[in-house]
């Protein structure tokens, strides 16, 4: 009797020290939240195994978190033409990374994400979130001061223009410095047999789809003084815009590159995807590449192992110096769906997951990824090594490009082993644009009920005025901007912006 007892008061104990052990770390009974990201990437990348997979792994281990990436690649509007069919037909992701921040306002006009004030809040927010500020949050925040998503901090840019050196050689030119000289050189790519094949098989540019996005902004700044044709503030007074005459000279540039075979005239209709096949093949000897391109270089001498490729620093034209990326308050924002928002244990995951990538464990795995795979140790510092394996790192990142963390000398050292990348690298920092629209700057509010219309019409327009199928004649871009202003909403947007800086004190004089 004794024994049974004895055996029965040992039972209670383990069942209570079971107890205790699963209250203690839930991690280890509690099967994992599994949280789904839907994102857009431009190009295609190669995964690992999801059971080798460090960065899923360590987040299933440390977090009890079954992360889940859903990755739509190509033209970013097939992304969002995806994106809107989930949403209509009530299959939403749990989280969305939105790399736009129009697209961001978009889905916060339709109200598919969740504010976030009551979970994300200034002076109360985790250690390594702390970066967020009362501004940012502002600057992403609605007409009633809500915000929907949790921003990103911002990190320098690392984006431009790369050119083919061995063609420049190959045809003695030079590298251009100015819109004139990029002008020449392009053409000569185009019609000067650069790879000598004897075939007129090249172009000098090519873009992947959208005609105003980050392919063409170091050639729209050199005319406008902006990264886009958007509005900016320059002391005190509004400049620039989509009807200004700015933009038409630069549209008009863009014109007589295409008439004379300069671009790529399937550049409308490619995504980034094509774009990138193009460069590796040898078609197209300028581009734009965000990043160092060390990888695609590696793909391009495979075709052609005579293949070199150089940066292109920012070019001198009407508006000055050009510049490759503004200084935005907020580069990207991770918007929680309505779905998720209906288990308070979701959203207080997610907010846990977007601590951890800021982390110093999170940042080091997008960063470096698994040693012996994506880097080795070389005299105690981490060495990336090169290839396509480390392109997922990237993709896998929720908080922007992973130079967000290059203001630290001893991850761009890391990153850039190579001391020609490395220089090449803080050039494109310290190229970065200081100027941003008042949009992306946060001086005034983008309502995407009012612009949605209003910016396919000016992408559209884009197109027909480069490929010359609408004339820029003072007939027709008067046309322009009457449709512009009165059908797609153009002056209602405009006075929208207005009360916006006004009421913000940015604005000192302003014509129309």
């Amino acid at each position: 009797m004794v024994a049974n007892l004895k055996c029965l008061g040992m039972l209670a104990l383990l069942l209570i020290s079971t107890v205790l052990a699963s209250c203690t770390d839930p991690a280890r009974e509690e099967p994992p939240i599994v949280l789904e990201v839907d994102r857009w990437y431009p190009y295609n990348v190669e995964f690992p195994d999801p059971q080798e997979d460090l960065i899923l792994q360590t987040i299933r281990q440390r977090l009890n978190i079954d992360l889940r990436f859903n990755f739509s690649t190509g033209r970013s509007q097939d992304w969002r033409t995806k994106l809107s069919s989930r949403v209509a037909s009530g299959d939403m992701p749990d989280m969305i990374y939105f790399f736009n921040m129009m697209d961001y306002r978009t889905a916060r006009t339709q109200g598919y994400i969740m504010p976030l004030n009551e979970v994300l809040k200034p002076g109360d927010l985790p250690e390594h979130l702390d970066y967020i500020t009362v501004d940012m949050l502002r600057s992403i925040s609605d007409d009633e001061g809500y915000y929907h998503g949790i921003p990103n901090r911002t990190g320098p840019s690392v984006e431009g223009m790369f050119i083919r050196s061995d063609w420049l050689d190959a045809l003695s030119l030079e590298a251009p410095r100015t819109v004139q000289e990029f002008a020449g050189v392009a053409e000569a790519f185009a019609k000067g047999d650069p790879d000598g094949n004897g075939k007129a098989d090249t172009y000098g540019f090519t873009a992947g789809g959208c005609m105003s996005c980050q392919d063409f902004w170091d050639l729209i700044s050199a005319f406008t003084g902006n990264t886009s044709p958007d509005e900016y503030l320059l002391d005190g007074q509004l400049k620039g815009g989509w009807t200004s005459p700015a933009y038409r000279e630069y549209l008009t540039f863009m014109n007589g590159l295409m008439q004379k075979g300069a671009l790529d005239p399937d550049m409308a209709t490619n995504d980034s995807n094509t774009k990138r096949e193009k460069i590796v093949q040898g078609q197209v000897g300028i581009f734009h590449y965000t990043g160092y391109p060390s990888e695609l270089m590696q793909q391009m001498k495979t075709h052609n192992p005579q293949a070199e490729i150089a940066y292109l620093p920012p070019l001198q034209g009407p508006a000055g110096t050009g510049s490759h990326w503004p200084m935005i308050r907020v580069p990207t924002t991770v918007g929680v769906t309505e779905k998720a928002g209906k288990s308070p244990e979701k959203v207080r995951k997610i907010i846990e997951l977007m601590n951890w990538y800021y982390s110093e464990e999170g940042r080091d795995l997008i960063l470096y990824g698994k040693e012996g795979v994506n880097h080795i140790l070389q005299g105690g510092r981490k060495r990336l090594l090169e290839g396509k394996q480390n392109e997922y790192l990237e993709v896998y990142s929720l908080i922007g490009q992973r130079s967000v963390f290059l203001d630290d000398e001893d991850v761009m050292r890391a990153m850039f082993p190579d001391q020609r990348q490395f220089e090449v690298v803080r050039s494109m920092i310290d190229n970065g644009g200081k100027r941003g629209s008042v949009y992306s700057m946060g001086y005034a509010l983008e309502r995407a009920d009012l612009i949605d219309g209003l910016k396919s019409f000016r992408e559209q327009m884009a197109a027909r005025f480069i490929y010359g199928n609408e004339p820029l004649d003072d007939q027709s871009w008067m046309d322009y901007v009457a449709k512009h202003d009165h059908v797609y909403n153009g002056d209602t947007v405009r006075e929208a912006m207005m009360n916006d800086l006004r009421k913000g004190g940015y604005l000192t004089t302003y014509k129309k």
